[in-house]
């Protein structure tokens, strides 16, 4: 996701998404003929090798929604369409591969994610338009003679894989291990560099020259909420199937709200900037959602009926999802040139899917801890953890959000006076 979107604006935005369609498609029925070669090793590359399709296909779309359409209530819609897609897509997902994994056998889930794929690049190849054959931006002519900024690339990739498995390891081996410190320390090493190399690049992978200190507030809001739901949607799952042993399309039953409530608050989303609610307010809304939806989970009891808490936790997530995402999706965006759509789009993309993975090492280093053989007392810890991060992320934007406001409100007297 860091270099997809700079990849696009340099190449080609459509070429790129077509690319990443077949990609997938490529490795998911890989995945499913892995059955027959009995490697769990090899299933394991399968899908990780998928990933990388999965996650060019997340900054590239709102690279070219960034692109084609101009700032305002077109955008906005379009973003929060892009943001309704995707609680739509994992019920569809998590419906159709339990009802195939139970009713017929598991590798016909990634067989359906072939044909789904390729058909989406044959779509895609018609449909998408090509925004590179249509900007003729002096800027962005000169950008695509620029060479790639390789050595960003390496020290920005290596850093967040490096980060990432210290904290997903730390669950398995303790802090006290070399497996987790060591790649922890390299990471910070490696992060440094990064952003020396950034600063001084003449095409940066990241224009971190130029992001302002309200980007910076963006990313760390919306990264506490999607730590929280990165948690949220795992352990809930987990809770599901192995506290409460209920099986795969039982616990994707239980997603029937999300189609409902996602696509409903992005519509909301739209509907509230047009009437003029500002987005960092509507971004401290979405840490509500996401802090009720966890404490709710958080506090489920075991066996409990599914309208009492389940439903709710359910039915609320979405809403944090699809008012985040929108919101700071249009607020990079806005920051940036049409031509660097690109990166704002990898920016805020890989902000969102990279904080769920540090949020899952939290919990799970959280649970390591705490749950001395009682299964039940672990869950809750890494639960609770999500109340944390969704608390604390509530906290900084309601901070940032009455901050900016009250220097709005100065700024407007202030030209009022000179006027």
């Amino acid at each position: 996701m860091l270099i997809a979107g700079r990849v696009g604006d340099i190449w080609s935005h459509k070429k790129l998404l077509v690319f990443a369609w077949l990609w997938s498609g490529l490795w998911a029925l890989l995945a499913g003929i892995s059955i027959y070669t009995r490697s769990i090793i090899f299933f394991d590359l399968c899908r990780s090798l998928q990933g990388i399709g999965s996650s060019i296909m997340v900054p590239i779309p709102l690279a070219i929604i960034g692109s084609v359409y101009e700032e305002g209530h077109c955008k906005n819609l379009a973003f929060s369409f892009f943001a309704a897609a995707a609680p739509v897509g994992f019920t569809l997902g998590a419906v159709f591969s339990a009802l195939l994994s139970e009713r017929a056998n598991w590798p016909w889930a990634y067989y359906a994610t072939t044909i789904v794929c390729w058909s989406m690049a044959g779509a895609s190849t018609i449909a998408v338009p090509d925004i590179q054959a249509k900007l003729s931006h002096p800027a962005h002519v000169e950008e695509k003679t620029q060479s790639f900024d390789w050595f960003g690339a390496f020290t920005g990739v290596t850093a967040l894989v490096l980060f990432n498995v210290a904290w997903n390891r730390v669950p398995t081996v303790g802090w006290k291990s070399a497996q987790a410190i060591a790649p922890l320390i390299t990471g910070f090493a490696l992060f440094i560099l990064f952003f020396t190399i950034e600063k001084r690049a003449k095409q940066p992978l990241l224009p971190i020259g130029k992001m302002t200190s309200k980007a910076a507030w963006i990313l760390l809001i919306t990264g506490l909420g999607w730590s929280s739901f990165g948690i949220h949607i795992y352990y809930l799952i987990t809770f599901l199937s192995e506290v409460n042993n209920e099986s795969l399309l039982s616990i994707a039953s239980k997603f029937t709200p999300v189609p409902i409530s996602g696509p409903a608050a992005a519509i909301a989303t739209s509907y509230l900037l047009r009437r003029g609610i500002k987005t960092t307010w509507l971004l401290t809304i979405a840490l509500v959602w996401f802090c009720v939806g966890n404490i709710l989970l958080a506090t489920t009891p075991v066996n409990q009926t599914y309208w009492r808490q389940v439903f709710w936790a359910v039915t609320i997530s979405p809403l944090g999802i699809d008012m985040s995402f929108p919101a700071a999706t249009i607020m990079i965006s806005d920051l940036v040139a049409k031509e660097h759509q690109g990166m704002a789009a990898s920016l805020v993309a890989t902000v969102i899917y990279y904080s769920q993975s540090i949020g899952l090492g939290i919990a799970g280093t959280a649970e390591a801890y705490v749950r001395n053989g009682d299964v039940l007392r672990g869950l809750r810890a890494a639960l609770y953890s999500a109340v944390g991060l969704s608390g604390l992320g509530l906290i900084v934007g309601t901070g940032y959000s009455i901050f900016s406001t009250f220097s709005f409100v100065k700024l407007r007297k202030e030209c009022r006076t000179k006027a």
